[in-house]
């Protein structure tokens, strides 16, 4: 061997530790960035997916107030359907006058109560004056 490949050998066998420890991070980055990259390419579009079947559950099983459910049923049902069901005419509405002058006025005294009864207004017999 000639002297200059002498000189080589000894300089990368002086310099082989740190040669060898410069490759082994070398390569561990290597594989940290390819696996990075198979991880991004694999878990971004499965984490859609997860996110939105999540999302559609979610949506699927939501629940509401009573309060939140009922503005919502009246501004719908006044919205769609208060015009299929038409108000009293005039005629119904007199004849709900007259009705109502027909209807007996009862008086009680203090401390007398009254019972009522499906609806209907029940005295006492004892109470009752005639």
């Amino acid at each position: 061997m000639s002297q200059a490949k002498v000189d080589k050998y000894k300089e990368e066998k002086k310099n082989r530790a740190k040669t060898m420890k410069l490759n082994k991070i070398k390569k561990a980055l290597i594989i940290f960035v390819v696996a990075l990259g198979i991880g991004a390419l694999i878990g971004i579009p499965l984490g859609k997916y997860i996110y939105k079947q999540q999302k559609e559950a979610a949506a699927r099983n939501a629940t509401i107030s009573s309060l939140e459910f009922e503005d919502w049923f009246n501004k719908k049902w006044a919205g769609e359907y208060s015009d299929m069901f038409v108000s009293a005419s005039e005629t119904d509405a007199e004849e709900d006058e007259e009705d109502d002058e027909d209807a007996e006025e009862i008086e009680l005294d203090e401390g007398e109560d009254l019972e009522l009864d499906d609806g209907e207004i029940v005295l006492d017999e004892d109470d009752v004056e005639e």
